[in-house]
């Protein structure tokens, strides 16, 4: 069909669907298909917290090693940026946290927001490569996937400060004197102006972009659903967690991939080889947070526990220390979207 000819796929269309676009919805037919238990199970058990936070977001981070720390060429080419980074990253990080602990955790949470949002503007504009737009059509495309991300996380900001957090309990700021009324209605009108846009531009190039479409309209759902309607952590965490982690390491294969100028397929020695490191860095790394700081999985870490908490000063070195890897990630992540070299 030419409507859907042609289409920016990156490398294999199949696989891409599996692991790009159908993160972000994946989520949200598991809660259409069991309401029950996620209505009464809103708290992130020992299972969920192995699956959702150790096995897809802090394995995620260390994602970020394949491409730019284990590749000698490209690790050469960046090297003084590979190895500044994450010193100025700990010193400021343990200047904040010396300051105050919360400052540290709000800093991190908003520079995490941040880095979340900029991963779906990254691939809607990976997937928007090839497709010949005016600059109003590309201003459009960018408004409304910063709409999709931005208008959950201000709603937040004005009525689930409470009932939500990033990573510790008041890291956003509350903003609960704010209207959300215009916040609503500019909302629902981006959506509606995209809308109108991608019909008109499908009619006049008789084409449809897919993918990209796909992680706009999937955008849209996940945020909306994960913290809009989230009725529980669990909620947010699944929906947040998949809808980021699993496409990043899809994308981080896939440059590997067009770096060794390979197909794009997984064999079960590379994939098992690729995820078993991921998890051990992350397990080691969630180990040592339970086991100096947070004291709260020991079912998951049943070793030291008997260890105490640092005294305060060490912890304000500890914590910047262990958030080393997320902090070094987020910051390396807007090399990420940069394909057109030595992927190609």
């Amino acid at each position: 069909m030419k409507l859907l000819a042609n289409q920016p796929w990156l490398r294999n269309p199949s696989l891409e669907t599996f692991l790009i676009l159908l993160p972000p919805v994946a989520p949200i037919f598991l809660l259409l298909a069991f309401p029950d238990y996620f209505h009464t199970h809103g708290f992130v058990s020992n299972g969920w917290w192995v699956v959702l936070v150790m096995g897809i977001d802090v394995s995620h981070v260390y994602s970020t090693t394949f491409r730019f720390y284990w590749e000698p060429q490209l690790f050469d080419r960046y090297k003084r940026h590979l190895i500044i980074i994450p010193i100025a990253a700990f010193l400021m990080g343990w200047l904040l946290h010396s300051i105050d602990a919360l400052v540290f955790w709000r800093v991190m949470a908003y520079v995490a927001v941040f880095h979340f949002i900029r991963q779906q503007y990254g691939f809607m504009r990976l997937y928007s490569r090839k497709v010949k737009a005016t600059a109003a059509e590309r201003t459009i495309d960018s408004v409304a996937i910063y709409t999709a991300t931005i208008y959950p996380i201000v709603y937040w900001h004005i009525h689930k400060t409470g009932d939500l957090n990033w990573f510790v309990e008041g890291d956003f700021i509350n903003l609960a004197f704010l209207n959300s009324a215009v916040f609503d209605y500019a909302y629902f009108a981006v959506i509606v102006v995209y809308l109108v846009k991608e019909i008109r531009a499908t009619w006049i190039n008789k084409s449809f972009n897919i993918p990209k479409n796909a992680i706009v309209v999937g955008t849209f759902l996940s945020w909306y659903v994960g913290i809009v309607l989230a009725e529980n952590d669990l909620t947010f965490t699944m929906l947040n967690v998949v809808a980021h982690g699993v496409p990043y390491m899809a994308l981080i294969w896939i440059y590997g991939a067009k770096s060794r100028k390979t197909n794009w397929n997984f064999p079960l020695k590379e994939i098992a080889f690729f995820l078993i490191v991921l998890l051990a860095f992350a397990y080691l790394e969630e180990g040592i947070w339970d086991i100096l700081i947070w004291k709260d999985h020991p079912e998951v870490f049943p070793f030291l526990h008997d260890i105490p908490r640092p005294d305060l000063w060490l912890v304000s070195i500890v914590v910047p220390l262990l958030s080393l890897p997320q902090i070094t990630h987020y910051v390396l992540d807007g090399f990420i979207w940069k394909l057109s070299g030595p992927a190609r």
